[in-house]
């Protein structure tokens, strides 16, 4: 009969990191090995597995945030890496991780994660709810108030040391984008973007000290995050990333305007849907979160 041991917290362990990382390769593709000795996995991020035969068999990690909800800080855990493998699934390795986490963090206010709608029936069962984030849009075009700004934007290279010290000094100590969601002491999940997925969209504004993370294509300008250990203001950033071409801005978070109108609708994202544990900080729909804070 197989035994199945429980492990956590152990990734200063080069043998169980080792197994948990070919997990994590042949399930997602990932190599978290290079994150790791790269310092992106900081102290917050936690692996809960079960061993079988001294191999990581099933995984849930959790991650430790603090987050800004309508202007008040709450302890927040968000759960990722749910993994098990495919010679192991179906032994309910991942309902007693699960059950082990969410007991341990029952006195946290938040706890949340994001999967595919293939799990929109196995989370549920844990008391999590489905919850619709929004799509927070502006429409250049209509809006003659916009007062486009000539400044020198700088994009980063991260392979520069110059401005590798400005995006580590960034994400290291950056304030809440929102005062309605905004994630705080979040610099290694941060540092894991901005030199992977998002290592070609860094724009740097020498007169604020802020990074604004952007994409832009067909005319429409994405903002993924802007980055600052000071309070900014937003119209006043738009101002200096935007040119005459743009026609239209999409915020990844929720944007707070003093001078411009930002439309607002619910979006269903089948593929990256947010899950909130019942009894919880209530999140209703229409909340969004940086995509640079999923793990």
């Amino acid at each position: 009969m197989e035994q199945f041991k429980f492990i956590n917290n152990y990734m200063k362990n080069d043998k169980y990191r080792k197994s948990f990382n070919e997990l994590t390769i042949k399930t997602f593709n990932i190599n978290f090995e290079e994150w790791y000795k790269e310092g992106y996995l900081g102290e917050n991020y936690i692996n809960y597995s079960f061993l079988c035969e001294d191999k990581v068999v099933a995984n849930v990690s959790v991650n430790k945030f603090n987050i800004i909800h309508n202007g008040e800080l709450k302890n927040a855990i968000q759960l990722g890496t749910v993994m098990a493998d495919e010679n192991y699934r179906n032994r309910g390795l991942i309902r007693k991780l699960m059950d082990t986490i969410l007991k341990e963090y029952e006195d946290y206010d938040l706890i949340y994660l994001f999967a595919n709608d293939s799990a929109l029936n196995f989370y549920p069962k844990f008391r999590f709810k489905k919850v619709i984030e929004g799509k927070y849009e502006m429409d250049i075009k209509e809006t003659n108030k916009l007062d486009v700004k000539s400044n020198k934007v700088i994009k980063l290279d991260v392979k520069n040391e110059e401005h590798k010290r400005i995006t580590k000094r960034l994400t290291k100590n950056r304030v809440p984008i929102s005062q309605e969601l905004g994630i705080i002491n979040d610099g290694s999940i941060l540092n894991l973007y901005c030199n992977y997925e998002f290592r070609d969209d860094l724009y740097y504004i020498n007169e604020e000290d802020i990074i604004v993370i952007l994409r832009r294509e067909n005319n429409v300008v994405n903002i993924f995050d802007i980055l600052s250990n000071n309070e900014f203001n937003l119209d006043n950033v738009i101002s200096k990333i935007i040119s005459k071409e743009d026609n239209t801005i999409q915020f990844n978070f929720i944007p707070k305007s003093e001078k411009y109108k930002i439309d607002f609708k619910l979006k269903d994202n089948k593929e990256d849907a947010l899950f909130v544990k019942d009894g919880k900080e209530n999140l209703e729909d229409g909340i969004l979160f940086t995509k640079t804070s999923h793990t």
